[in-house]
């Protein structure tokens, strides 16, 4: 029984009393594929700006010398077969002065995108880029590049599950707002191949109709290709990327493959001739991430001369942003291994038998990296990661007798794995170093969680949590109060820490989106979206996770939005922003609010102790948000551009 199911008939379960009458609306089941075509002519596509840089331009993997810079061109009719784009960086707005330029020749092999890896940087610096083609100018980026040396504060943002359909993406507006980030993070879901059953907030064109190629799952790479620009048509993703660099990982549903509606549909799955190769290739034509070499060693391709940074092999993924001494980023992929790929992966690092969703070469590679950035003194280490790691599901009586599992995170079926992982991160293998101020920040779940990481789900050990308490603040709506449940205090008898098997913490902010436990409630019970007895529901299984399991300090399984993460020297305050995604243009609400400290201190009321996550209610803080010391001027955008089609 995997997520959704679980939540369905837990909601049955728990919400049964209270209720006159229940239903299961389960959708069909993934299958698998090959071919098909698009179905519309001319300029029916996505578009959001005007030609010929319709779908705005991003910046991602920014170094402390360097940044991938992204656009599309985007005709009618292409002119050539070969299209020269220049481009520009400079320090201010205006380009009064221009520092960086160049040619890059885009074409249809590579679906008429542009990427540069501008070279030659600051550290640590803002700087404005556009592009130029057939006599017009593109909207001007902002991007900003990686410190080389100790700074006061790192700042970004966090999101994942971000499906055009369930949302109107509120939350990404209130993320281009934000002046003071220096990264924003993607968990995956980037895009998604079909439409979710239980919601249906919106279609382009209001086109709700699985015969239209916006509306239903992909048949080919050419419509992978338009997904990409679907979202992109978004005016708050588009200002989004045109704001901030980003650092992107895939999951499931950018990657899938298998044609498979959750709304009935009468096209033949047959007809698809999507591949792995297709889904990996247009993520990296239509992101800026910076590839990486062939040989699974994680190291990056650096491009010195303005061309095109193709990858290799575009079926890896997995690198390292450093950002100086206080933080090195890590992205990983626990998505690709997963069998229905049919990759080979070498499981050899685990008990024979035992699956691995890393494979050993990104295990030891990961694992390696993480004890390298240890030695080296850098403060944070930050994981990009999929899917919730920490363990939230049925919990063992005792360690050693395993109780039957829900399967809430794929990572229930990679047990072994997890556990190999903490120990190494605690030092319990052949290396005696223990890495600290780990930060997993995580997606997939479409819930909110705060959690200490552990990988043993005994209730019977020396790990104890505090007694759990609603949550004292309120979500983006008003029937979404108390929103979830938390920890009040940190559970520490004075200066010893009772939660000391942790190895680190883990940061999930929800979706941007894509539905929770209230959603999947009141589609079993059919009920009309946005009862109020979909948040009863919610709220008791919300109760049942965090009782069951005492990492857990924090859930919140209504409420959608983004993450903001401040580092200092000191420690990581984790930020919870939800927006109502059922309304556009709804305000951003400060839900809850966390702090992870770097060091040890027994003299502190609470003892403070690294590698747990608390409310900061827990340390006598008050939950107010952070603000940077630093305030980027924002790139210009004229709104009155901005013509959705």
């Amino acid at each position: 029984m995997k997520r959704r199911q679980f939540l369905k008939s837990g909601a049955l379960l728990l919400t049964a009393p209270l209720l006159p009458g229940c239903g299961d609306s389960s959708g069909p089941g993934r299958s698998g594929s090959s071919g098909g075509n698009l179905d519309d002519t001319g300029m029916d596509f996505p578009l959001v700006l005007p030609l010929p840089f319709a779908h705005g331009v991003a910046s991602g993997d920014p170094l402390a010398d360097r940044v991938i810079l992204w656009t599309r061109i985007t005709e009618s009719t292409p002119s050539a077969s070969q299209i020269p784009v220049d481009w520009e960086v400079s320090a201010t707005p205006d380009f009064v002065s221009v520092l960086k330029s160049g040619t890059q020749l885009t074409e249809a092999s590579r679906d008429w995108t542009v990427k540069v890896d501008v070279t030659s940087l600051s550290p640590a610096t803002t700087y404005y880029y556009r592009f130029h083609a057939f006599g017009q100018t593109s909207i001007v980026g902002r991007t900003r590049t990686a410190p080389a040396t100790m700074v006061e504060e790192v700042r970004f943002a966090v999101l994942a599950c971000s499906s055009y359909w369930s949302s109107y993406w509120s939350g990404l507006g209130h993320l281009a707002d934000r002046n003071d980030l220096d990264l924003v993070l993607h968990c995956g879901d980037y895009i998604y191949d079909f439409v979710d059953e239980d919601e249906e907030v919106r279609a382009r064109k209001d086109i709700k109709d699985t015969a239209y190629v916006d509306y239903r799952d992909w048949l080919n790479l050419d419509e992978v290709r338009r997904r990409y620009a679907l979202f992109r048509s978004d005016p708050n993703l588009l200002r989004a990327h045109q704001q901030h660099p980003w650092m992107i990982v895939w999951d499931n549903h950018d990657l899938s493959t298998g044609y498979g509606n959750e709304l009935a549909s009468d096209i033949d799955p047959a007809t698809s001739t999507c591949t792995l190769d297709d889904t990996t290739r247009a993520f990296y034509e239509w992101t800026p991430t910076r590839p990486v070499k062939a040989d699974g060693s994680g190291e990056f391709i650096l491009v010195n001369d303005g061309s095109y940074p193709a990858p290799p092999d575009a079926k890896l993924i997995y690198r390292k942003l450093p950002y100086g001494p206080m933080v090195d980023f890590f992205g990983i992929d626990t998505q690709s291994n997963l069998p229905g790929y049919g990759l080979p992966v070498d499981a050899s690092h685990l008990a024979d038998g035992a699956p691995s969703l890393f494979g050993r070469q990104q295990f030891e590679w990961f694992t390696g990296h993480m004890v390298a950035s240890q030695q080296n003194g850098v403060r944070w280490r930050v994981v990009n990661n999929q899917t919730w790691l920490a363990p939230v599901d049925i919990p063992d009586v005792v360690d050693g007798i395993p109780t039957p599992k829900l399967g809430i995170s794929r990572w229930t079926d990679y047990a072994q794995e997890r556990t190999l992982l903490c120990q190494t991160l605690r030092g319990d293998n052949a290396q005696s170093l223990r890495v600290r101020n780990n930060v997993f920040v995580s997606g997939d779940a479409h819930g909110n969680l705060g959690s200490d990481l552990i990988e043993d789900t005994a209730l019977l050990s020396s790990y104890v949590s505090g007694l759990p308490v609603p949550n004292p603040r309120q979500g983006s709506t008003t029937i979404n109060v108390p929103a979830g449940y938390l920890r009040a205090t940190t559970a520490a008898l004075g200066p010893i820490s009772t939660r000391a098997d942790s190895v680190g913490v883990e940061f999930a902010p929800s979706s941007m989106g894509r539905g929770g436990a209230d959603e999947l409630v009141t589609n079993a019970l059919s009920l009309e979206p946005g009862n109020p007895l979909g948040v009863v529901g919610a709220r008791a299984i919300e109760l049942a996770l965090i009782t069951a399991n005492k990492n857990v300090q924090f859930v919140e399984w209504v409420d959608h939005g983004y993450g903001i993460v401040s580092l200092t020297d000191e420690r990581a305050i984790f930020e919870y922003w939800w927006q109502d995604k059922l309304t556009p243009e709804s305000p951003d609400v400060l839900g809850n609010q966390m702090v992870s400290w770097a060091e040890e201190n027994t003299s502190a009321l609470p003892a403070r102790f690294p590698d747990q996550i608390d409310s900061v209610i827990a340390h006598g803080m008050t939950v107010s948000a952070t603000q940077g010391n630093r305030s980027a001027e924002p790139a210009p955008l004229d709104t009155a551009l901005l013509n959705p089609r």
